[in-house]
């Protein structure tokens, strides 16, 4: 599979998200996030004859307990690269904060169970492949 495009590199008709591909990532719904506006960019533009121009970055984000009422929001991709979609100021991924703890304890849960789950997404955006 390509890790990149998230297509079959032998079957060409066979693409791939979350769990079940072999990309070097984070298996967490974080990525599953990501991965899905990726594959379906690239499938549409496989049915239209068109090559896959979105990529995936290898995004995860994992919430690591450290104490009670802090975690550490680690947000990367391919290569362990820091990839935060919070500005620093507001979430610190590095450091273990109580914003980080009420992101993932009151705020996350409603806005996973009635918006992502149901189709609505507004922070994801893919990648375009770069010509090399």
């Amino acid at each position: 599979m390509d890790h990149i495009t998230l297509r079959h590199k032998t079957y060409t008709n066979i693409w791939s998200l979350g769990d079940v591909m072999n990309a070097p990532n984070a298996k967490t719904a974080a990525a599953a996030r990501m991965q899905a506006p990726i594959v379906a960019e690239n499938l549409v533009a496989d049915l239209e004859g068109k090559t896959p121009s979105a990529q995936y970055n290898g995004y995860g984000s994992c919430p690591l307990t450290v104490e009670r009422g802090k975690i550490v929001l680690a947000e990367f991709g391919y290569g362990g690269t820091l990839l935060p979609s919070f500005p620093t100021w507001l979430l610190d991924g590095t450091k273990p904060t109580r914003a980080a703890w009420i992101l993932k304890e009151q705020i996350l849960p409603p806005v996973y169970w009635w918006a992502m789950l149901r189709g609505k997404e507004w922070m994801i955006k893919p990648e375009k492949v770069s010509a090399s």
